[in-house]
């Protein structure tokens, strides 16, 4: 926190807009006390904040606040008038013990790739010991701040060694991280998942995502009303919906522009609606295909646009 603070104050900042993510909630109240204690008003955003492609600028100027603080995410480059400040925010965890239970599950792969997300890069240097003692070749690779990290949509850390790998082995809680780079990689891939205590490989995942995709595009050629789902974060705007509409409607469909902040099934319905098309978050059109209750693909699955 201290480096976070000392930057918020050479800033002059007095009211400060924090965003979140979900999985540190139970703590942000004490978080908010410690930015009190240090002179700061604190206004804490209870909206849903995804990563550092949320920037809710507007809303923070609306609170009048100097600054907004990102707890637990990195810059992600997005461009804003009112200055952010990142704070990385690192997990406490011991993988050892998965590690050393479940151990067998990969023990058959000599070379092996690490990835995990911000709040878990400290854990790679204690995996890496523990598999190179056990005889194993152990790669990572710095695309972002830290050597092994990744994003939900930014996984250059696993891609830019695959070629030397048997297997990657992704550190997190939960399947989030993993499933992201499964969906672009052909090795085998492994979550050492710190919620689960446990090692499980999610191949399994792959195959159903890249079936429903399949599915949903011959969907598309039957679909007549189609929304073009659009979200007014920052950094989540992608595609060009108006091209999109354009190119549907040439082809004998309707097709509406659907714009929100938040993307949700209960904002669509009522509407006469048989697909979707998003332009937001590229993790909606893999993640959540089953979510909205009809066909869904990302823009990139229609066009040659990525």
């Amino acid at each position: 926190m201290n480096e976070a603070v000392a930057k918020l104050k050479k800033l002059h900042a007095k009211r400060i807009f924090v965003h979140f993510p979900e999985g540190l909630k139970m703590r942000i109240q004490e978080i908010s006390k410690q930015l009190e204690k240090e002179g700061f008003e604190v206004v804490l955003c209870m909206e849903a904040t995804w990563g550092a492609c949320d920037v809710r600028e507007y809303e923070a100027g609306l609170l009048k606040c100097d600054a907004i603080l990102h707890v637990a995410h990195e810059d992600y480059g997005v461009k804003t008038k009112m200055p952010v400040v990142y704070w990385e925010y690192f997990f406490d965890a011991d993988p050892i013990p998965i590690l050393e239970k479940d151990f067998d599950k990969i023990k058959n792969f000599k070379r092996i790739g690490l990835v995990t997300s911000l709040q878990f890069v400290k854990t790679l240097p204690a995996v890496k010991d523990f598999l190179e003692k056990k005889g194993k070749e152990v790669f990572l690779h710095k695309s972002l701040q830290h050597p092994g990290q990744m994003l939900g949509c930014r996984v250059a850390a696993g891609k830019r060694i695959e070629d030397k790998i048997d297997c990657f082995l992704c550190v997190s809680a939960g399947r989030f991280y993993g499933l992201g780079l499964v969906l672009q990689t052909d090795k085998p891939t492994y979550n050492l998942d710190l919620e689960k205590q446990q090692i499980y490989q999610i191949e399994n995942l792959k195959m159903k995502v890249q079936k429903i995709i399949e599915w949903n595009k011959a969907e598309l050629k039957e679909a007549k009303k189609i929304g073009l789902l659009v979200s007014w974060k920052r950094g989540q705007m992608f595609g060009d919906p108006f091209k999109v509409k354009k190119i549907l409607e040439q082809q004998g469909k309707e097709a509406y522009i659907l714009a929100m902040d938040e993307l949700s099934k209960s904002k669509f319905e009522g509407m006469k609606l048989d697909f979707l098309i998003n332009f937001a978050c590229p993790r909606i059109g893999t993640d959540d295909l089953e979510k909205y209750g009809k066909p869904t693909l990302n823009w990139y699955h229609i066009t040659s646009e990525k």
